[in-house]
């Protein structure tokens, strides 16, 4: 059912407030009228009884007079004192008759007079009365009155002039009050209701704005895209032809690391932000072309709407989104440099309902995000990875409870001989229905998820547990462990690792905790309070993937680690790459003068381990030496180096002769 329209809306109310005032002055008319009625009768019977009473009281007066002039005993009424008494009557009254000592003597007799019942009443009774009574249409008053003293009665019966008179005069003016009043009433109400449905219409408008367009930014909102969508596409139905030809692109712009700002600088901060983002946003899009909508989804999220836009177009709206928003923002006496994450959908290829271009926008979105790209245009593998994500992250929990994450090992080795000195702790999920999976898969969906302290905790536990285990069997090995940096914020995280160890009698420094450099660049401050705290217990700590951050010449000082982790992204190459063996040897010469460790991942090669070894590399890790290993392998590979005299390197295993 379509929507009633403002105008539809107004004209309605127009018409309801017409009629209603109209009706409402026919009601008042009709009861002014009634009453003014009422009241003229009232007042025209009170004056024809007055009259008729006057008119009554001398015909009585001058009958006694011709009476007591009489002397006879009988009276008889002659031709000359009936003249004199008619002389006394108006013309109005139509009879008039008296009876003397039951003597009847009848004075004026019109067509019209007659006697009713209560007329006769009273004669028969003697009782005085009066009243009205009509006859053929016309109104008549009769009075009868009886002197007792005098043994002497009188009626008159008359024409009601003053009555008629009133009625009329009031009938008349009634009449010019009610059709001034009713006029008066329909122009006053075309006037209350254009005044009320103008009002209407502006709170509409208002009501209207508010329901579709966001009270901070000022920019459209969900509900206007929805119902903008809506109507796009209903138009674009309806002209067949040009459908296969029309494109547009949908990006979805999320601002990068916005919670920080809000929890550190505060929600009014925050909004400032969020103000001075739109309105870059809406006035890079405006000029870029004047049809583009800049909608403001939510949170700290924004849709751009740009029609007529090929990959090529949206590809460069998309660059120049991502540089306007990179600028600094001076907000309090503070600047902010800010970024944003854009993901861009296309129409028809990515989606021919809107519901699904933004979903595959916000996929495109989270993977820019993700990989620090700016923008990522939409890919069909996206939704894959995305739809996996999505399944994995609903039975975390699930997994947890059934214990579906085991440990897998890989050896760290002593350079240059090759004798494992430890392990690392790489976690895998062993999916019911996937197989397998690698941290690769479902890290991220666990470090975004309300289960990362519950993940780590177990993990932790399941670590220190083999480590128990293995010291049974005299196998003495540091294990370690990888935390997220959202770890940090965990509160009972020490406290936890304390009763771990206490629990399972596990000395402190066969647990090795791992952060990777770039995660404990969030809060050095945080960083620094949680490692101590490490460092108290008695466990060994270590930066890993070293050499990624921004700042890891600064960090590695202030951060007190035993060991240094170097990303296997300087290993790989650093046989035939001189940059990469120059900035291996300047990390091994930074972490010699501090009295640290140095452990190189991702050895893959006999060049490489020997190449690390030359350089002065403490430890090494990767596959050349062994691949990740269930418990059970990893103890018999400990166990056939502890029973061996002579160590070597050897492709994928420790090889004992």
């Amino acid at each position: 059912m379509k929507e009633m329209t403002n105008v539809d809306l107004a004209a309605g109310l127009r018409s309801r407030l017409l009629y209603t005032s109209i009706g409402l002055a026919i009601v008042v008319s009709i009861i002014f009228i009634s009453v003014a009625f009422n009241l003229s009768t009232d007042l025209g019977e009170s004056l024809e009884a007055e009259h008729s009473h006057y008119q009554r009281d001398q015909l009585k007066n001058h009958i006694k007079n011709l009476v007591s002039k009489n002397k006879k005993s009988s009276f008889i009424l002659n031709e000359n004192d009936k003249t004199a008494l008619l002389t006394i009557l108006d013309e109005d009254i139509i009879g008039a008759e008296f009876w003397f000592d039951l003597q009847r003597t009848q004075l004026k007799k019109h067509a019209l007079y007659a006697q009713n019942n209560e007329i006769s009443q009273a004669i028969k009774t003697n009782e005085s009365s009066e009243g009205f009574f009509e006859k053929e249409d016309v109104r008549l008053f009769w009075s009868y009155q009886y002197y007792p003293t005098d043994n002497f009665s009188l009626l008159i019966v008359r024409k009601t002039y003053a009555l008629d008179q009133a009625i009329s005069y009031v009938v008349n003016r009634l009449s010019i009050t009610a059709f001034l009043t009713f006029w008066l009433t329909i122009w006053f109400a075309l006037f209350f209701s254009a005044l009320v449905t103008k009002r209407f219409e502006e709170s509409n408008d208002r009501l209207k704005y508010l329901a579709t367009h966001d009270v901070l930014t000022g920019l459209p909102n969900r509900t206007f895209l929805y119902q903008y969508a809506l109507a796009f596409f209903h138009a674009l139905n309806i002209k067949v032809s040009t459908k296969k030809q029309t494109k547009f692109a949908l990006y979805i712009i999320d601002l990068d690391k916005f919670k920080d700002i809000n929890d550190t600088m505060g929600h009014l901060v925050g909004d400032e932000l969020l103000k001075a983002i739109s309105a870059r946003l809406n006035k890079l899009c405006k000029e870029y072309d004047k049809n583009v909508q800049v909608i403001r989804y939510g949170g700290d999220e924004f849709v751009v709407w740009s029609e007529k836009t090929n990959e090529e177009q949206g590809r460069e709206l998309a660059e120049k989104i991502v540089a306007t928003c990179r600028k600094p923002i001076e907000l309090n006496h503070y600047q902010f440099e800010t970024s944003v994450s854009v993901g861009v959908a296309f129409y028809p290829q990515d989606g021919v309902k809107l519901d699904e271009l933004i979903k595959n926008a916000d996929i495109a979105m989270y993977q820019a995000k993700k990989h620090r790209l700016g923008f990522q245009i939409f890919q069909r593998d996206l939704f894959t990875q995305s739809e996996q994500s999505i399944s994995l992250r609903g039975q975390l929990n699930a997994a947890l409870q059934q214990k579906e994450f085991v440990l897998f090992y890989q050896p760290k080795v002593k350079l240059p001989h090759g004798n494992i000195v430890g392990v690392e702790a790489l976690v895998r999920w062993k999916h019911p229905k996937e197989g397998l999976l690698t941290p690769n898969v479902f890290i991220d969906i666990v470090e975004q998820s309300m289960f990362v302290h519950e993940f780590t905790r177990y993990i932790i536990h399941q670590a220190i547990f083999q480590c128990r285990t293995w010291l049974n069997n005299n196998i003495k090995l540091r294990i370690a462990v990888n935390i997220s940096p959202y770890n940090l914020m965990d509160p009972e995280l020490v406290t936890y690792i304390d009763q771990q160890l206490k629990e399972h009698d596990v000395p402190a420094e066969y647990l090795e905790i791992e952060l990777t450099e770039n995660a404990s660049m969030v809060s050095i401050e945080k960083t620094q309070e949680v490692f101590q705290q490490l460092r108290g217990l008695g466990v060994k700590l270590s930066i890993d993937d070293f050499g990624t951050g921004m700042s890891s010449l600064a960090y590695v000082k202030q951060l007190n680690v035993d060991y240094i982790k170097i990303d296997r992204s300087f290993v790989t190459d650093m046989v035939n790459d001189k940059r990469d063996e120059a900035v291996i040897i300047s990390m091994l010469v930074l972490c010699q003068k501090l009295n640290k460790l140095t452990i190189a991942e991702g050895v893959e090669t006999a060049e490489q381990a020997e190449k690390l070894a030359i350089l002065g590399c403490d430890y090494a890790q990767g596959y050349y030496f062994s691949k990740p290993l269930p418990c059970d392998e990893m103890t018999k590979l400990i166990e056939h180096q502890e029973v061996g005299k002579s160590v070597v390197i050897s492709q994928n295993t420790i090889a004992v002769k």
